[in-house]
């Protein structure tokens, strides 16, 4: 992502930020210092740290880095105060989006029709049925991830989330049907083909209950872009959904800078199927 860019959508999210009513707000005491609860804050009653995007820092004293930190990319050694990078995820997550609005912050990314998306109108499409011995009701029904690139689908042939190679559009595969007057037990599942497969958790890092980095060639992104739903034609949806895209894409509209954090589940939080 180029740095004009880059600069370009920062700008559209602090014009975004700058144009929301401001709600009246106490100031608070940190130690000597003043500060608004919805910006900072405080540690140890003395010590401020930054909310970025709806996210809390934290400090990290001592010896080493020093400063405030985001909790989902580093740890903040107590012995040296050194900052090191999270370990890569590990665990089955959730992801949900932050940003500058009260609209993007905690919000669940959910799936449906071949799309990742959040916001009030943004849909959990799931089905199961008592095929193969499953049970439905084991299912919590979960949009879920895996660390590897795939959904956490119990579905034969299983199903796969992935950013589009040219688009940048975070999206999933769907699901494999048999072949016409075959059955299931029967079905040579591990030779179908299961289209973008090859793209699956390509270019992203996961960090264990920490961010979800677009990451492609060394260079690294915590931002994606959020876009507003758009219908054939090219018109705003009226219902308020949004879709990611990776930072590659240059001609984005309707678009603000987010960041995306992994929220570590149990296993059993996903579906049979995704639809």
């Amino acid at each position: 992502m180029s740095l004009k860019r880059f600069l370009t959508a920062l700008a559209a999210a602090s014009s975004t930020f700058f144009a929301i009513p401001v709600v009246a707000e106490d100031r608070l005491k940190c130690g000597e210092a003043s500060y608004f609860a919805s910006e900072y804050t405080c540690h140890n009653e003395k010590t401020l740290c930054p909310t970025v995007f709806g996210l809390p820092t934290k400090p990290c004293s001592g010896s080493g880095s020093g400063g405030c930190y985001p909790p989902q990319q580093y740890s903040c050694s107590e012995e040296d105060g050194i900052l090191r990078d999270l370990p890569e995820a590990l665990s089955p997550f959730t992801l949900s989006v932050w940003g500058v609005r009260k609209a993007y912050q905690n919000q669940k990314i959910k799936a449906c029709g071949g799309y990742l998306a959040f916001g009030a109108n943004a849909r959990q499409c799931h089905l199961c049925t008592a095929a193969g011995g499953k049970n439905c009701g084991s299912f919590k029904n979960e949009t879920v991830f895996l660390p590897d690139g795939r959904m956490n689908a119990a579905v034969p042939g299983g199903q796969y989330w992935y950013v589009h190679p040219s688009e940048g559009l975070l999206q999933y595969t769907a699901a494999l049907d048999p072949p016409k007057n075959t059955s299931t037990s029967s079905w040579n599942i591990s030779a179908a083909e299961i289209p973008r497969k090859e793209f699956a958790g390509v270019n992203v890092k996961v960090h264990e209950n920490g961010f979800f980095v677009w990451d492609k060639e060394g260079s690294s992104s915590h931002w994606w872009f959020a876009c507003l739903v758009t219908l054939p034609g090219g018109v705003i949806s009226t219902g308020r959904s949004w879709r990611l895209y990776a930072p590659l894409t240059p001609d984005l509209k309707d678009c603000e800078l987010v960041r995306v954090v992994a929220t570590a589940v149990d296993k059993s939080n996903g579906v049979y199927k995704y639809s």
